[in-house]
């Protein structure tokens, strides 16, 4: 399955890794360990997981402005995922990509959430305008 986003913050070649997913909204100050790239918060389903070097898939960002000072710090420490990919774009996030140089996309179908889990491998790549992101068989 292939699945059509908007870029955010653009990259050359493919980003190719494991999925970390949640339908779940995520606030970068409070839900995720600033030291470690862990998940914190306590109603998450990924919670104990770490997001550092994974394709992070969520709903959407939430919560304080400072969360994008979290996605810098992560990136600063080469402690960010290897990529951020959510539904809805929201601009706590996007700053945090933008600051922290992690690839992002968003605008993906809410449907991704019914066919990739966590632990998948998947590629995103950019083709002309457009990324993409599918699941590597």
């Amino acid at each position: 399955m292939r699945y059509k986003g908007k870029i955010i913050q653009e990259w050359d070649g493919e980003v190719i890794g494991e999925v970390l997913i949640t339908k779940s909204k995520i606030s970068f100050l409070g839900d995720i360990d600033q030291n470690t790239a862990k998940v914190v918060g306590p109603d998450l389903d990924i919670k104990g997981m770490c997001i550092s070097n994974k394709i992070l898939i969520f709903s959407e960002g939430r919560g304080s402005t400072v969360g994008s000072n979290v996605l810098f710090g992560l990136s600063k420490k080469g402690l960010a995922p290897k990529l951020l990919a959510t539904c809805r774009v929201e601009p706590i996030t996007v700053s945090g990509a933008i600051f922290g140089n992690i690839p992002m996309i968003s605008g993906l179908e809410e449907q991704i959430f019914t066919s990739l889990k966590s632990g998948d491998a998947v590629k995103a790549y950019i083709q002309g305008k457009e990324a993409y992101l599918e699941k590597e068989e």
